[in-house]
């Protein structure tokens, strides 16, 4: 029932209230300011004003508040699709690379041994009709000579022709050439190639480049597997209502984000100059490529006695009751291992 439906009825039980008095006259309902002294003593159907709001003002508190709740707003974080863009877009550059180089070593090949063959044709002795040998015991002709010089003028040409084709493939080869020094340098500029798992100073520098790329895929296709894959299948299966997420559910994401996190900070010791390698950090991202979890025997003991980051980061956890992580590396520290 609305407010004024409500305000009405009771004007109505008023008049009615007054009609059971059939000695009195019908008055009609009055709100006013003020009262005299008279309608102080008989007040109906005078009503104050105030009280006439009080009214309305109390009905209004009674109303519930309706609160519109605004969406929330999930910010997406590309960063992982992003690095893996840029992976796939240096394996492509650098099998183009590879592939041309290949076509072009191809082509100087055949080209040497197809001189080759002609050397070999030049040796043999050709064989003399007898008519060329009595020809010869005598005077040259003028014709003899003409043929001749137009025979050793197409063979100049065909040998410019040649050397202006070797010319071009060499010129090619070292414009590929360059090309591949400058991937080579960027890769060593945004790696360190020489830390990376399989680096090995008898290979050429192809060879490294390629480890350096396998090693990068396996890190990525191993933080997806493990951790990323389990995040996003926990938030599909609680986006509907995602404040009825279990204890369970939440302390598993909490527990994946935090692992992934620590996997590439570990991960970032192969690629920033100003973090140095130590321990068996190496044999360890290594390890990752067969979807092996981490050998607790390659890490060190939490030290609880003295200050040390790695405990710095175990008493957040703490707090936060994360007690056991998925990938506990931290300063090559167990974090688990308390």
């Amino acid at each position: 029932m609305s407010m004024y439906n409500k305000i009405y009825t009771c004007f109505f039980l008023l008049l009615v209230s007054t009609a059971s008095f059939s000695q009195q006259p019908v008055k009609h309902l009055r709100i006013v300011d003020t009262l005299t002294a008279q309608e102080k003593n008989n007040r109906n159907p005078v009503l104050l004003k105030s009280e006439y709001d009080s009214l309305i003002a109390a009905y209004n508190a009674s109303l519930p508040l309706q609160v519109i709740k605004e969406p929330e707003v999930v910010e997406k974080d590309n960063t992982t699709l992003y690095i893996l863009i840029g992976l796939v877009a240096i394996i492509f550059l650098l099998v183009i690379v590879i592939y041309m180089f290949y076509q072009h070593q191809q082509k100087i090949n055949r080209t040497i041994a197809a001189l080759k063959e002609e050397k070999k044709k030049e040796e043999i002795v050709p064989v003399i009709p007898s008519s060329a040998i009595k020809e010869k015991k005598g005077k040259p002709t003028l014709q003899s000579l003409e043929t001749k010089v137009n025979e050793l003028n197409a063979e100049l040409n065909k040998l410019a022709k040649e050397n202006e084709g070797l010319n071009l493939v060499l010129k090619e080869y070292n414009g590929i050439q360059a090309e591949f020094n400058s991937l080579k340098q960027g890769i060593v500029k945004a790696y360190k190639v020489k830390n990376y798992p399989g680096y090995d100073k008898s290979k050429n520098e192809a060879q490294a480049m390629k480890g350096v790329l396998e090693t990068e895929n396996l890190v990525a296709a191993y933080a997806y597997e493990q951790f990323l894959k389990p995040i996003l299948a926990l938030t599909d299966a609680n986006k509907n209502s995602p404040a009825k997420i279990s204890v369970e559910d939440r302390e598993k994401l909490m527990d994946l984000l935090v692992s992934l996190s620590l996997l590439y900070i570990e991960y970032l010791y192969l690629r920033v100059n100003d973090l140095s390698i130590g321990g068996k950090m190496v044999e360890r991202i290594q390890a990752l490529g067969k979807g092996k979890a981490v050998d607790s025997t390659l890490l060190k003991k939490l030290n609880t006695d003295f200050g040390s980051r790695a405990l710095v980061i175990r008493m957040v956890l703490n707090k936060a009751s994360l007690h056991s992580l998925s990938y506990p590396v931290f300063d090559e520290t167990n974090l688990n291992n308390q």
